[in-house]
């Protein structure tokens, strides 16, 4: 079943009493607690569209008792028992660097996509199944990369038209966070200057953009699009692909600031109701690192 057609739909939920043994393990692990022991048996006993679509009790269920219309469990897969190698995990998730200098040779299509795939096993903060599933809009190819850079210049110049505006000079006095969006002037102009002389600082001559969106009205839709890009990024590193995450096209994919800026998002094909939350520029890199530098952490214990 096609979750992308049912995912807001009030679900379909039983338990098949002649095989349940009353193990209880679907009650520890529902977090929206739809379920209840009774008679010592599994029961829904909540209203089946607090469900979030998470799976887990079909997951844990040994017995195959649990009937549920979101889930084809022919299409679940085993969670491998190999051991995960943690110096490898490690070395993953520290090595991977943003690359912002890419060969001019394209990515296949069947490799972006398999990337992307990963992003569907990302965390997520789904209410009443709204934003389980994750969105993208892939732009492929140096010609389409090219509009994107033309679009996000656009937006760049207008952005720095309001900010240089007076009127909203005037209004940093009162509202700190207009203020702070002075310091990015310098950064807006050098590469907007870059765009002028004919370099490119904004996509950095990529070949792939990654833009991640999700429905405006699901609970955490930046926090789901930030996973699903993390996830994504360090996927595509292990396949020898390199990324960077993108503000600047985001922003401009969002609009952010400029209300009725919707140039870019509409060549996303991006739907009403939904917005870029992350985006990420790809391809295979064309200066290779030898080392990392120190990153460090501050952990406070309570």
């Amino acid at each position: 079943m096609d979750t992308k057609d049912t995912y807001l739909n009030k679900p379909e939920i039983s338990v098949k009493q002649n095989s349940c043994t009353g193990c209880g393990l679907c009650v520890k692990v529902c977090p929206v607690r739809i379920y209840k022991i009774i008679d010592k048996k599994a029961a829904v006993a909540r209203d089946r569209n607090e469900c979030c679509l998470c799976g887990q009790c079909l997951a844990v269920c040994q017995k195959k008792s649990i009937v549920h219309s979101g889930f084809d469990l022919s299409l679940f897969r085993r969670i491998s028992s190999n051991p995960v190698y943690t110096e490898t995990v490690y070395n993953l998730l520290s090595q991977r660097r943003s690359i912002r200098n890419y060969r001019e040779n394209v990515p296949p299509r069947e490799l972006i996509e398999k990337i992307i795939e990963i992003a569907g096993y990302s965390p997520g903060s789904p209410h009443h199944r709204v934003g389980w599933v994750r969105n993208f809009s892939v732009v492929y190819g140096h010609d389409n990369m090219k509009q994107v850079q033309d679009m996000t210049a656009e937006y760049l110049k207008k952005l720095h038209k309001l900010v240089k505006n007076p009127l909203v000079r005037m209004a940093a006095y009162l509202d700190d966070s207009i203020e702070a969006s002075f310091a990015v002037l310098p950064d807006i102009e050098m590469r907007l200057q870059e765009y002028k002389e004919g370099r490119d600082a904004i996509v950095y001559n990529a070949p792939v953009a990654v833009f991640a969106y999700a429905p405006e009205n699901s609970s955490m839709p930046h926090s789901d699009c930030d996973a699903a890009i993390s996830y994504i990024q360090l996927y595509a590193y292990s396949l020898g692909i390199g990324t960077c995450w993108n503000g600047l096209i985001q922003m401009a994919a969002a609009g952010e600031h400029l209300r009725n800026y919707k140039k870019l998002s509409r060549f996303l094909k991006i739907p009403e109701g939904h917005k870029c939350y992350a985006a990420i520029t790809a391809g295979y890199p064309s200066v290779k690192l030898h080392s990392i530098p120190k990153r460090d952490v501050d952990i406070k214990w309570i």
